[in-house]
């Protein structure tokens, strides 16, 4: 009965901690209600506790909840620095960080949290190699139990011990891995004088108060300093053999000839204990005082709580609501979606404001897309004027020559042909200069149908795989597992990879590899599904200063190039309503990722992962 009680409890807490972190509303309500309710809670209690054993249960339970509340705390106060420490661990770029870079990270992550005393890095060979405090460098830790542990790839957690002012410091560490090999170890010194706070802010009446002991039952944190700085020891107490267990409860013992009860609960994460004492008599006298004096109020705090709840959150909320729910369109883009309030309040005019801003947006974008637009058509036909001119004249030139010849029978029929040619081959370039202009004027029309992601992809590295062959590229696929499907314009899809992938091919003059890897990303929402697509060669990459122009028009680093390629693969994944972009580096390659909405219940589970 007792073990279903703690998990009904747990199962409780578990709720309502859901559920009051979720909306405003729920915390409006809550709020009102525990102003008005939370006395009624505890008299109800005591007027339902009749019996002396009933009145004792609540007490019990009372110091149980303080207990696992001191718990949660000290718990949230160590998880805090440990999970900091351990992201930075994980964090790759520690690992090629120059000194420097990585003193700089360490000293930033010390000042913007104060609970750390000290954070210092250790080399494998035990060596401090940098530390935030002045004058540690170089020191050996080898045979401290924190190295001896985290360069296994365990985390540590040490005793608390003392600084020379007295004051408690409590030592933890984590493994830097990369690639699940450890390459240091990264160590902090935390201030637990918060805990010795808390520990001395925690009052039950007048006699009852909290302590902290260790694994070992030695006292962490006691109102009395002396008994901390003495290490008195509790671990002949019943209470203790239940902490090593990871049990919490209520203890009864007795100090100097006075009947204390114990509630006691373990920290999660560590292995000390929480215990809240107090003394039987006072603990029992307190509760039949307090179901005397507020039975009164619980009708009324009833009534007051659930009305001025309920009525005064609706009436907050709605709008709230409403308002919540447009913004969330205008994050997706959809600008003409309007946020109607009927109500004539601050709350209705931010909704006008809210619309207003959204045709604004809409406006701007309407006028950013014309202008960029207007600007391409300039600067191309700046640029086909120009170019028009040479077959132009090649054109007049040779007409001019073919004219005096055509009629003349000594000249041969095959010397009268190639003025032709001539001809017919600058008409060609002229007619790829309008076209290429046409591609800019006038953006690719989108035709959508359910497609399979993969497919798309098999066929053009089909295409495109004797090219590779012959320039010496191999091509791996690392496909996420299962077939993506989702509403793409296969053709156009074909010519964005095929863009890519001949741009991966030329920058690998010396032959190479391209990778090619997808992958499924789940947002927010189970629904809220993208495939990410990764396309990584090992070329001669492209210079820092030019990234951020690869997706311009006209664009090349290409002698034959026209800078075309990659602005219309930017504007077909953009009319999917995806992403692309670019990271290089000069000498070492170039990815390019790109990212497509799909819908989930498009994704069927098969096994496609392969290598090539």
């Amino acid at each position: 009965m007792k073990l279903r009680l703690k998990t009904r409890v747990r199962l409780l807490r578990r709720i309502l901690k859901r559920f009051l972190t979720r909306k405003l509303s729920t915390r409006l309500v809550v709020t009102y209600i525990a102003l008005g309710a939370l006395p009624l809670i505890t008299i109800s209690v005591f007027l339902i506790t009749l019996s002396h054993q009933t009145v004792k249960t609540y007490i019990y339970e009372r110091n149980l909840e303080t207990a696992r509340r001191a718990s949660n705390e000290i718990f949230l106060f160590i998880e805090g620095p440990l999970t900091i420490l351990q992201t930075t661990a994980m964090t790759g770029d520690i690992t090629q960080m120059e000194k420097f870079s990585q003193s700089k990270l360490i000293n930033k992550i010390k000042d913007e949290n104060p609970i750390f005393r000290k954070i210092f890095i250790v080399d494998t060979s035990g060596l401090g190699f940098n530390t935030t405090s002045f004058g540690e460098d170089m020191k050996n830790f080898r045979q401290e139990p924190f190295f001896e542990q985290s360069i296994r790839g365990k985390e540590f957690v040490s005793d608390v011990y003392f600084s020379p002012s007295r004051f408690p410091i409590l030592l933890i560490s984590e493994p830097i891995k990369v690639y699940n090999k450890i390459l240091g170890v990264l160590a902090a010194e935390i201030d637990l004088k918060s805990i010795w706070d808390l520990i001395d802010n925690i009052r039950i009446g007048k006699t009852g108060y909290a302590f902290l002991i260790s694994e070992h039952g030695t006292v962490i944190a006691h109102k009395e300093k002396e008994t901390v700085l003495e290490k008195q020891n509790f671990s002949n107490y019943q209470f203790f053999q239940e902490l090593k267990e990871r049990k919490q409860g209520i203890s009864n013992f007795v100090e100097d000839e006075t009947k204390m009860i114990a509630a006691f609960a373990p920290v999660q994460r560590l292995n000390w204990g929480i215990i809240v004492q107090q003394s039987e008599k006072e603990a029992f006298t307190l509760a039949q005082q307090m179901q005397l004096r507020v039975y009164v109020l619980v009708a009324i705090t009833i009534v007051i709580a659930l009305l001025l709840g309920f009525l005064s959150v609706q009436r907050i909320t709605k709008p709230l609501i409403k308002l919540v729910g447009g913004a969330r369109q205008f994050a997706k883009g959809n600008l003409e979606h309007q946020i109607v309030i009927e109500r004539k309040d601050e709350l209705a005019e931010l909704a006008q404001e809210f619309n207003a801003m959204a045709y604004s947006l809409q406006k701007i974008q309407s006028d950013l897309k014309k202008m960029t637009r207007l600007a391409a058509l300039s600067r191309f036909a700046s640029l086909v004027s120009h170019e028009i001119r040479n077959p132009l004249n090649s054109m007049n030139i040779n007409m001019q020559v073919l004219k005096r010849l055509i009629n003349k029978n000594e000249i041969s029929l095959e010397r009268k042909i190639k003025y032709l040619n001539i001809l017919s081959s600058e008409i060609s370039r002229i007619n790829d200069l309008v076209n290429n202009f046409l591609a800019i004027a006038r953006p690719p029309e989108l035709n959508f149908d359910l497609s399979e992601l993969h497919e798309i992809m098999n066929e053009v590295i089909l295409i495109q795989d004797a090219h590779a062959v012959s320039e010496g590229v191999g091509i791996a696929r690392n496909y996420a597992r299962g077939e993506i499907w989702g509403m793409f314009d296969y053709n156009q899809l074909k010519q964005v990879f095929h863009n890519i992938i001949i741009n991966a091919i030329d920058a690998m003059r010396e032959g190479g590899q391209l990778i090619i890897k997808t992958s499924v990303v789940v947002g927010k929402n189970e629904d809220d599904l993208s495939v990410r697509i990764l396309f990584k060669d090992s070329g001669i990459g492209i210079p820092e200063n030019a990234i951020s122009d690869v997706f311009e028009f006209y664009y090349t680093t290409k002698q034959t190039g026209t800078g075309l390629g990659l602005a219309i693969a930017k504007q077909i994944i953009e009319g999917h309503k995806g992403d692309i972009t670019i990271e290089s580096e000069e000498g070492t390659g170039t990815s390019i990722i790109i990212s497509l909405p799909i819908k989930s219940h498009l994704i069927r589970q098969s096994e496609i992962s392969q290598n090539i």
